[in-house]
Protein backbone atom coordinates (compact mmCIF):
# COMPACT_ATOMS: atom_id res chain seq x y z
CA UNK A 1 0.00 0.00 0.00
CA UNK A 2 1.33 3.32 -1.34
CA UNK A 3 2.07 5.94 1.69
CA UNK A 4 -0.20 8.30 0.71
CA UNK A 5 -3.06 5.30 0.98
CA UNK A 6 -2.06 4.53 4.29
CA UNK A 7 -2.78 7.68 6.12
CA UNK A 8 -5.84 7.93 4.57
CA UNK A 9 -6.89 5.02 5.91
CA UNK A 10 -5.07 5.63 9.08
CA UNK A 11 -7.15 8.92 9.21
CA UNK A 12 -10.43 7.94 7.88
CA UNK A 13 -10.04 4.97 11.02
CA UNK A 14 -9.53 7.05 13.80
CA UNK A 15 -12.24 9.33 12.48
CA UNK A 16 -14.67 6.44 12.49
CA UNK A 17 -13.07 5.55 16.54
CA UNK A 18 -13.88 8.86 17.50
CA UNK A 19 -16.51 9.55 19.78
CA UNK A 20 -19.74 11.53 18.64
CA UNK A 21 -20.70 14.70 20.31
CA UNK A 22 -23.26 14.06 23.38
CA UNK A 23 -25.03 16.91 22.64
CA UNK A 24 -25.23 18.94 19.03
CA UNK A 25 -27.40 21.63 18.66
CA UNK A 26 -27.31 24.30 15.00
CA UNK A 27 -28.62 27.41 15.82
CA UNK A 28 -28.19 30.54 14.19
CA UNK A 29 -24.58 31.21 14.81
CA UNK A 30 -23.34 28.00 14.05
CA UNK A 31 -22.60 24.32 15.77
CA UNK A 32 -22.43 23.89 19.54
CA UNK A 33 -21.18 20.41 20.82
CA UNK A 34 -21.05 19.30 24.01
CA UNK A 35 -19.74 16.17 25.59
CA UNK A 36 -22.55 15.54 27.82
CA UNK A 37 -26.38 16.36 27.41
CA UNK A 38 -27.12 19.62 29.24
CA UNK A 39 -28.96 18.87 32.16
CA UNK A 40 -29.59 22.61 33.63
CA UNK A 41 -31.06 24.44 30.80
CA UNK A 42 -32.27 27.83 31.00
CA UNK A 43 -34.30 29.92 28.31
CA UNK A 44 -34.93 33.45 28.03
CA UNK A 45 -36.28 33.05 24.79
CA UNK A 46 -40.23 31.79 25.19
CA UNK A 47 -40.43 30.56 21.60
CA UNK A 48 -37.81 27.79 22.81
CA UNK A 49 -39.30 27.53 25.91
CA UNK A 50 -42.55 26.74 24.19
CA UNK A 51 -40.67 23.84 22.24
CA UNK A 52 -38.86 22.15 24.83
CA UNK A 53 -42.35 22.63 26.59
CA UNK A 54 -44.07 20.43 24.01
CA UNK A 55 -40.36 18.12 24.21
CA UNK A 56 -41.26 17.40 27.76
CA UNK A 57 -37.73 18.35 28.30
CA UNK A 58 -36.73 19.75 32.36
CA UNK A 59 -36.08 23.58 31.95
CA UNK A 60 -33.68 25.10 35.43
CA UNK A 61 -34.44 29.10 34.95
CA UNK A 62 -37.18 31.00 32.96
CA UNK A 63 -37.66 35.03 33.16
CA UNK A 64 -40.47 36.86 34.68
CA UNK A 65 -43.39 36.63 32.89
CA UNK A 66 -47.19 35.23 32.87
CA UNK A 67 -46.95 31.24 32.10
CA UNK A 68 -50.04 29.37 30.86
CA UNK A 69 -51.87 27.00 28.55
CA UNK A 70 -48.69 24.70 27.42
CA UNK A 71 -46.11 27.00 29.54
CA UNK A 72 -48.47 27.25 32.71
CA UNK A 73 -45.93 23.86 33.84
CA UNK A 74 -43.27 27.22 34.26
CA UNK A 75 -44.91 28.64 36.64
CA UNK A 76 -43.26 27.76 40.01
CA UNK A 77 -39.85 27.26 37.92
CA UNK A 78 -36.69 29.42 39.11
CA UNK A 79 -37.08 32.76 38.22
CA UNK A 80 -33.44 34.09 36.37
CA UNK A 81 -34.28 37.56 35.31
CA UNK A 82 -36.34 39.43 32.69
CA UNK A 83 -36.87 39.02 28.99
CA UNK A 84 -34.28 41.66 28.86
CA UNK A 85 -32.24 41.66 31.77
CA UNK A 86 -30.79 38.31 33.36
CA UNK A 87 -30.57 37.87 36.99
CA UNK A 88 -26.70 36.84 37.14
CA UNK A 89 -26.82 36.32 41.19
CA UNK A 90 -29.88 34.03 40.57
CA UNK A 91 -28.05 32.61 37.35
CA UNK A 92 -25.05 31.93 39.82
CA UNK A 93 -26.87 30.19 41.80
CA UNK A 94 -28.28 27.84 39.06
CA UNK A 95 -25.26 26.77 37.40
CA UNK A 96 -27.16 26.35 34.06
CA UNK A 97 -24.92 24.40 31.30
CA UNK A 98 -26.73 25.58 28.25
CA UNK A 99 -28.60 29.05 27.71
CA UNK A 100 -30.70 30.06 25.13
CA UNK A 101 -30.54 34.35 25.07
CA UNK A 102 -33.83 35.77 22.96
CA UNK A 103 -34.21 38.62 21.04
CA UNK A 104 -34.55 40.56 23.91
CA UNK A 105 -31.60 39.41 25.76
CA UNK A 106 -29.29 39.81 22.88
CA UNK A 107 -27.19 42.58 24.54
CA UNK A 108 -26.69 40.00 27.50
CA UNK A 109 -25.26 37.54 25.46
CA UNK A 110 -21.55 38.26 26.24
CA UNK A 111 -22.02 38.04 30.02
CA UNK A 112 -24.27 35.20 29.37
CA UNK A 113 -21.45 33.19 27.73
CA UNK A 114 -19.65 33.92 30.88
CA UNK A 115 -21.16 31.15 32.96
CA UNK A 116 -22.22 28.62 30.40
CA UNK A 117 -22.36 28.14 26.59
CA UNK A 118 -25.22 30.44 25.20
CA UNK A 119 -26.95 30.21 21.80
CA UNK A 120 -30.10 31.80 20.19
CA UNK A 121 -32.37 31.33 16.99
CA UNK A 122 -33.26 34.41 15.13
CA UNK A 123 -36.33 34.64 12.99
CA UNK A 124 -36.12 35.80 9.62
CA UNK A 125 -38.95 38.31 8.80
CA UNK A 126 -39.22 37.88 5.75
CA UNK A 127 -39.27 34.05 5.55
CA UNK A 128 -40.78 33.47 8.84
CA UNK A 129 -41.77 29.52 7.96
CA UNK A 130 -37.83 28.99 6.65
CA UNK A 131 -36.72 29.87 10.00
CA UNK A 132 -39.42 28.68 12.02
CA UNK A 133 -38.83 25.02 10.77
CA UNK A 134 -35.14 25.20 10.84
CA UNK A 135 -34.93 26.45 14.03
CA UNK A 136 -37.85 23.45 15.83
CA UNK A 137 -36.21 20.80 13.41
CA UNK A 138 -32.49 21.57 14.46
CA UNK A 139 -34.17 21.61 18.78
CA UNK A 140 -35.90 18.15 17.99
CA UNK A 141 -32.79 17.05 16.42
CA UNK A 142 -30.62 17.85 19.52
CA UNK A 143 -32.95 16.63 22.20
CA UNK A 144 -33.96 13.66 20.25
CA UNK A 145 -37.11 14.50 19.55
CA UNK A 146 -36.78 14.79 15.49
CA UNK A 147 -39.92 12.53 15.08
CA UNK A 148 -42.16 14.73 17.47
CA UNK A 149 -40.66 17.93 15.94
CA UNK A 150 -41.63 16.99 12.54
CA UNK A 151 -44.61 15.18 13.38
CA UNK A 152 -45.27 18.91 15.01
CA UNK A 153 -44.57 20.53 12.03
CA UNK A 154 -46.19 18.32 9.69
CA UNK A 155 -50.18 19.48 11.68
CA UNK A 156 -48.90 23.37 11.28
CA UNK A 157 -48.13 23.31 8.21
CA UNK A 158 -51.26 21.48 7.77
CA UNK A 159 -53.26 24.08 9.27
CA UNK A 160 -51.06 26.66 6.80
CA UNK A 161 -51.94 25.23 3.98
CA UNK A 162 -55.68 25.24 4.80
CA UNK A 163 -55.27 29.02 5.59
CA UNK A 164 -53.96 29.34 2.32
CA UNK A 165 -56.52 27.79 0.53
CA UNK A 166 -59.76 29.23 2.31
CA UNK A 167 -58.17 32.75 2.03
CA UNK A 168 -56.84 32.36 -2.15
CA UNK A 169 -57.60 35.42 -3.64
CA UNK A 170 -58.18 37.68 -0.52
CA UNK A 171 -56.34 40.24 0.87
CA UNK A 172 -55.70 41.77 4.45
CA UNK A 173 -53.19 43.88 6.79
CA UNK A 174 -52.02 43.60 10.34
CA UNK A 175 -52.55 46.25 12.43
CA UNK A 176 -50.72 46.11 15.93
CA UNK A 177 -52.43 49.02 18.26
CA UNK A 178 -51.15 50.41 21.27
CA UNK A 179 -51.98 53.31 23.35
CA UNK A 180 -55.08 54.31 20.82
CA UNK A 181 -52.39 54.56 17.97
CA UNK A 182 -53.09 52.31 14.91
CA UNK A 183 -49.19 50.89 13.32
CA UNK A 184 -50.07 48.97 10.12
CA UNK A 185 -47.42 45.91 9.75
CA UNK A 186 -46.55 44.79 6.12
CA UNK A 187 -44.73 41.57 4.76
CA UNK A 188 -41.05 42.03 6.07
CA UNK A 189 -42.30 43.86 9.00
CA UNK A 190 -41.89 42.20 12.97
CA UNK A 191 -45.55 40.86 12.69
CA UNK A 192 -45.67 40.33 8.95
CA UNK A 193 -45.69 36.55 9.44
CA UNK A 194 -49.36 37.14 9.41
CA UNK A 195 -49.59 36.59 5.58
CA UNK A 196 -47.37 33.89 5.13
CA UNK A 197 -49.85 32.02 7.55
CA UNK A 198 -52.45 33.06 6.19
CA UNK A 199 -52.31 33.52 2.99
CA UNK A 200 -53.66 37.02 2.43
CA UNK A 201 -52.51 39.20 0.22
CA UNK A 202 -51.07 41.82 1.92
CA UNK A 203 -52.35 45.41 0.94
CA UNK A 204 -49.35 47.04 1.43
CA UNK A 205 -46.02 46.79 0.02
CA UNK A 206 -43.64 44.49 1.19
CA UNK A 207 -40.99 45.70 3.54
CA UNK A 208 -37.82 46.13 1.15
CA UNK A 209 -34.83 43.23 3.05
CA UNK A 210 -31.97 45.67 2.27
CA UNK A 211 -33.37 49.34 3.44
CA UNK A 212 -31.43 50.13 6.41
CA UNK A 213 -32.94 50.01 10.08
CA UNK A 214 -34.87 53.42 10.96
CA UNK A 215 -34.35 53.91 14.95
CA UNK A 216 -37.45 54.78 16.93
CA UNK A 217 -37.46 58.70 17.02
CA UNK A 218 -37.42 60.81 20.68
CA UNK A 219 -41.23 61.54 21.64
CA UNK A 220 -42.49 64.86 20.17
CA UNK A 221 -39.09 65.40 17.60
CA UNK A 222 -39.55 66.09 14.30
CA UNK A 223 -39.26 62.95 13.14
CA UNK A 224 -41.44 61.31 15.46
CA UNK A 225 -44.16 63.55 13.83
CA UNK A 226 -42.57 62.98 10.27
CA UNK A 227 -43.28 59.15 11.29
CA UNK A 228 -47.12 60.06 12.81
CA UNK A 229 -47.68 61.54 9.41
CA UNK A 230 -46.54 59.00 7.08
CA UNK A 231 -48.35 56.37 9.43
CA UNK A 232 -51.59 58.37 8.86
CA UNK A 233 -50.66 58.33 5.22
CA UNK A 234 -50.96 54.51 5.37
CA UNK A 235 -53.50 53.89 7.50
CA UNK A 236 -55.43 56.07 4.83
CA UNK A 237 -53.98 53.96 2.04
CA UNK A 238 -54.93 50.45 4.06
CA UNK A 239 -58.79 51.70 4.38
CA UNK A 240 -59.28 52.71 0.64
CA UNK A 241 -57.84 49.24 -0.35
CA UNK A 242 -60.71 47.90 1.03
CA UNK A 243 -58.59 44.62 2.72
CA UNK A 244 -61.07 41.55 3.24
CA UNK A 245 -59.04 40.87 6.43
CA UNK A 246 -57.99 42.99 9.48
CA UNK A 247 -56.02 40.93 12.00
CA UNK A 248 -55.42 42.95 15.22
CA UNK A 249 -52.46 42.52 17.49
CA UNK A 250 -53.78 44.59 20.46
CA UNK A 251 -50.11 45.42 22.61
CA UNK A 252 -51.82 47.15 25.12
CA UNK A 253 -53.83 43.66 26.32
CA UNK A 254 -50.47 41.71 26.90
CA UNK A 255 -50.74 39.53 30.52
CA UNK A 256 -54.40 40.10 31.00
CA UNK A 257 -54.42 43.28 30.47
CA UNK A 258 -57.14 45.54 29.26
CA UNK A 259 -58.43 45.08 25.55
CA UNK A 260 -58.62 48.26 24.19
CA UNK A 261 -57.97 47.12 20.46
CA UNK A 262 -61.76 47.24 19.25
CA UNK A 263 -62.53 50.52 20.33
CA UNK A 264 -59.46 52.29 18.73
CA UNK A 265 -60.79 50.92 15.81
CA UNK A 266 -64.34 51.93 16.25
CA UNK A 267 -63.14 55.13 16.91
CA UNK A 268 -60.78 55.36 13.63
CA UNK A 269 -62.66 57.75 11.49
CA UNK A 270 -61.37 55.72 8.75
CA UNK A 271 -60.91 52.44 9.71
CA UNK A 272 -64.01 51.82 10.89
CA UNK A 273 -65.69 52.86 7.72
CA UNK A 274 -63.96 49.79 6.36
CA UNK A 275 -66.01 46.87 4.76
CA UNK A 276 -64.10 44.44 7.03
CA UNK A 277 -64.69 46.16 9.95
CA UNK A 278 -68.82 46.94 9.11
CA UNK A 279 -68.88 42.90 8.12
CA UNK A 280 -66.86 41.96 11.24
CA UNK A 281 -64.10 40.36 9.19
CA UNK A 282 -61.71 41.52 12.18
CA UNK A 283 -59.54 38.98 13.68
CA UNK A 284 -57.79 39.88 17.29
CA UNK A 285 -55.05 37.48 17.26
CA UNK A 286 -53.85 36.56 20.67
CA UNK A 287 -51.59 38.96 22.20
CA UNK A 288 -49.14 36.61 24.39
CA UNK A 289 -49.04 34.03 21.53
CA UNK A 290 -47.87 36.34 19.14
CA UNK A 291 -46.10 39.20 20.74
CA UNK A 292 -44.57 37.57 23.88
CA UNK A 293 -44.05 33.73 22.83
CA UNK A 294 -43.42 33.74 19.22
CA UNK A 295 -42.62 30.32 17.11
CA UNK A 296 -42.97 27.86 19.78
CA UNK A 297 -44.20 24.56 18.72
CA UNK A 298 -47.50 24.12 21.03
CA UNK A 299 -47.93 28.34 20.38
CA UNK A 300 -47.76 28.04 16.55
CA UNK A 301 -50.00 25.09 16.44
CA UNK A 302 -52.62 27.32 18.72
CA UNK A 303 -52.02 30.34 16.58
CA UNK A 304 -53.13 28.55 13.17
CA UNK A 305 -56.08 26.08 15.06
CA UNK A 306 -57.51 30.15 16.15
CA UNK A 307 -56.68 31.65 12.68
CA UNK A 308 -58.57 28.51 11.25
CA UNK A 309 -61.74 28.26 13.29
CA UNK A 310 -62.11 32.47 12.67
CA UNK A 311 -61.47 32.46 8.89
CA UNK A 312 -63.55 29.60 7.78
Amino acid sequence: MKPIQSLAVLAAALLAAAPAAAFELNHSEGTLTLDTPPRKIVSFDLSVLDTLAAFDVPVAGVPRSMYEGALARYKDTTVVGTLFEPDYAVLNEVKPDLIFAGGRSQKAVPELRKLAPTVSFASDTHAFMKTFHDANLALGKAFGKEEQAAAALASIDGNVKELRRINQGKTGVLLFTIKGNVIPHAPGDRFGYAYELTGLESVLPAKDPNAPAVPRPEPDSPEAKAAAEQRAQTIAAVAAAEPDWLLVLDRGAINGAERTAADTLAKHPQLSQTRAFKENRVYYVDPNGWYVIGGGLNNMKAITDDLLSAMK
